[in-house]
């Protein structure tokens, strides 16, 4: 109806600039316009004894528009665009040849869908007017002689890095755009925002058409596990998993290690949401190595079975973590920390209390001469504790060269600080002067900073009951009455103002007013903690005996502490597409014992022989060695990293990886958010497939390949003769009625 009316379509109007194409002088229209106004004007003042001013104003209105219409037409109105010239230009089309276009949908493969389009026939008007350049892609582009002959689906997608490698290879013709034909099913990790500049930068206009369905109701798919890569040997693991659905209702998942059942879980899914996600606890028992897979049931007429299962593997080190503890006073929380922590078989509890001037006892300690002259006074040695705690201790107590050593424990080892309230800590005991004061949650203030000896209630934050750390019951409802019922803490300590990328995960109730109480932040490599208070041993003292929460919350708290602490030779195995990747890191490069360190890592397959892969020093990162390799099965890969001096081995670690070439069976729903980002992006447009004939008129407007000017007149377009008539006809009318014809 548009076009009728307007004799073309919207887009040529968006893409076009408006002009009057026949060349007279704008005054020359301003003045004729203006005298046929005065003509009508005296004409009109003839009629002033029969018609009142609000006739004659209606009529001159009406006459004066009708004179400047015609006029208008008389100058040619038209719209001016830029079109690729036939025969000058070519057109690149990239077919997604992935696995996931496999997928049946309506009777027939989405590829089969994507060939009617782009066949012969689907092409032959654009083959008419542009050379048309073929091409398939997988996670990489490639050549194509048609698009009937393909090769097999590929095991994974990289969008953005195909249509990079198409416009480089399509850089030597007058490309005037490209076609992307794809479910938009990247398992790549979607188009980074470096690539989107690079694609944007050749100027090519991208016109994106999708193929598949964008909601599967039938379809479940565990989409996302978020588990650690490392966790210690009496931990519960609190695993996040992401279910992608289009449905309401309850979804069951069970939870495996190898071949052993460890739970079955339900899950109700929102019907109002495309995603759900959910937490399932993981009991961690002994070292080793957790081969966890976690399985959806299928629901009824799910065919693709494929995306409802995931497998990660968690490495469970045996050994002790070490926390060193400095505490400048007596005091119940002391006491029943240190009891606390005490039958932890992973933390080991390495205590400094202050009992005069200068003089401290030592607990927990290896040897007679550890900590012999107190607070750590060289790097190495305080480097060997994976967490730091400091009470009720005045700043005065550390030399500066020490407390810097506070702050590179945190921002360079990569260890974790908290630091707890007291009388004489925190910004009473002057540490908001301190260079420690950047690496905290809050910046310390010497102003307000009283230590409070009033009970007040702790309430934990939504992020606090979220977190691992505060889980008293496996049930979320039966956690967060745990915690309401727990006694009220002694004593808080005033904080400064947070920063902004504090955490809190409990406050306290003061008269109304929230306080922050447990805050957490990451500060370069590590984490640090404020807990503003020094009395929950009231929890121990005021709850039954059988009663553990006290015990639970300083074992968590503390494992939390040390859990992502780096040691001295760190290693992890991931999977990138479809290569496994191997990272180790020594801590301490500039280390004596470290010079001439070379990197090998022998890698077992779950089937299949054993290999020796030598790391490579990084260029960038000192003290990184890497190496990658694809694998050629499935299954559990088992990696020990060996590092040597020579042909003398130093040190050896275990990490362990589970590949599985299934990646195209995952996001299989048609991901139109990122072929319409890709589209707007470069200056083309997100089609579907049912468009396809409207294609060829968008992509002759575009501006990237050798273009000549066209020029649309509308002078004869229907609405402006409509409008001449309408304004004749009305004004006719009106003299009829007032009868002055």
């Amino acid at each position: 109806m548009y076009e009728f009316f307007f004799n073309y379509p919207p887009a040529i109007y968006e893409e076009s600039e408006f002009i009057l194409a026949s060349g007279w002088p704008l005054w020359l229209l301003y003045t004729l316009i203006a005298l046929g106004l005065a003509a009508c004007i005296f004409m009109l003042a003839w009629k002033r004894k029969v018609l009142n001013w609000l006739q004659l104003g209606s009529i001159g209105i009406l006459q004066g528009l009708m004179l400047a219409l015609v006029l208008f037409i008389l100058w040619q109105p038209a719209l001016m665009t830029e079109r690729l010239v036939g025969g000058e230009n070519a057109l690149a089309v990239l077919l997604d040849t992935s696995a996931s276009m496999a997928i049946q949908e309506n009777g027939s493969t989405r590829m089969t869908q994507a060939q009617e389009l782009i066949g012969d026939e689907g092409l032959e008007e654009l083959s008419d007017t542009y050379e048309v350049l073929r091409y398939g892609f997988t996670d990489n582009a490639f050549e194509l002689d048609n698009f009937t002959e393909l090769p097999d689906p590929g095991d994974a997608s990289d969008l953005g890095q195909s249509v990079l490698q198409t416009l480089r290879a399509a850089s030597n013709t007058s490309l005037g755009a490209l076609i992307l034909v794809s479910d938009g099913a990247d398992n790549s990790g979607n188009i980074d925002a470096a690539s989107l500049n690079e694609i944007t930068g050749f100027g090519v206009p991208i016109h994106t058409v999708g193929i598949g369905r964008e909601t599967i109701p039938e379809d479940l798919e565990l989409s996302n596990i978020l588990l650690p890569q490392k966790a210690l040997p009496g931990t519960t693991l609190a695993a996040g998993i992401t279910i992608a659905h289009d449905q309401g209702g309850l979804a069951r998942v069970k939870v495996y290690n190898g071949e052993e059942l460890l739970s079955t879980e339900e899950i109700t899914l929102s019907a109002n949401q495309r995603q759900t996600t959910a937490f399932i606890n993981v009991e961690v028992s002994e070292p080793g190595e957790l081969d966890l897979r976690f399985t959806l049931d299928p629901i009824a007429g799910e065919r693709n079975l494929a995306n409802n299962s995931r497998a990660q593997v968690v490495d469970v080190p045996d050994g002790q973590y070490r926390i060193l503890y400095v505490e400048g006073e007596p005091r119940w929380e002391y006491k029943f920390m240190q009891r606390s922590l005490g039958e932890d078989p992973s933390v080991q509890l390495a205590t400094l209390l202050r009992v005069t001037p200068n003089k401290y006892y030592r607990q927990g300690i290896d040897d007679p001469a550890q900590l012999e002259a107190g607070f750590p006074v060289d790097r190495a040695e305080l480097y060997s504790y994976d967490a730091l705690i400091i009470g009720s201790v005045e700043l005065a107590e550390f030399t500066e060269e020490q407390q810097q050593m506070i702050h590179d424990f945190v921002s360079e080892r990569g260890g974790s600080l908290m630091m707890i309230a007291g009388l004489n800590g925190l910004g009473l005991g002057g540490w908001d002067e301190s260079v420690v004061n950047q690496v905290l949650p809050s910046r310390l203030t010497a102003d307000n900073a009283a230590f409070v000896r009033e009970q007040a209630k702790v309430i934990p934050t939504p992020a606090g009951l979220a977190s691992p750390t505060l889980q008293l019951d496996d049930d979320p409802a039966t956690n967060a009455e745990r915690w309401n019922s727990l006694p009220n803490i002694a004593d808080y300590q005033y904080l400064g103002p947070l920063r902004p990328a504090a955490r809190t995960l409990l406050e306290i109730d003061v008269a109304g007013e929230t306080l922050p109480l447990l805050v957490t932040q990451p500060f370069g490599r590590g984490q640090s903690y404020i807990l503003a208070t020094g009395g929950t041993w009231r929890w121990q003292m005021s709850m039954p005996l059988e009663d553990l929460s006290h015990e639970t919350f300083w074992r968590q708290l503390a494992r939390n502490l040390v859990a992502n602490s780096p040691l001295p030779f760190e290693l992890s195995t991931t999977i990138d597409n479809e290569e496994i990747r191997i990272r180790a890191q020594i801590r301490d490069p500039e280390a004596e014992e470290n010079q001439g360190l070379a990197v090998s890592a022998v890698v077992s397959p779950q089937y299949g022989p054993s290999m020796t892969v030598e790391l490579q020093a990084s260029a960038t990162q000192p003290g990184v060695y890497q190496a990658s390799f694809t694998p050629q099965e499935t299954g559990l890969f088992s990696v020990e990293a060996i590092s040597r001096v020579g042909d003398t081995p130093i040190e050896a670690v275990r990490s362990a990886v589970r590949y599985e070439e299934n990646q195209e069976a995952f996001n299989i729903r048609q991901n139109r958010d990122l072929l319409t980002t890709l589209a707007q992006a470069t200056g083309g447009q997100y089609w579907q497939a049912a468009d396809w004939d409207e294609l060829p008129e968008a992509i002759s407007y575009s501006t990237a390949g050798i273009t000549e000017q066209d020029i649309r007149y509308l002078w004869d377009a229907p609405a402006i003769f409509l409008l001449l008539v309408l304004l004749k006809a009305t004004e006719w009318i009106l003299r009829r009625r007032w009868r002055t014809i």
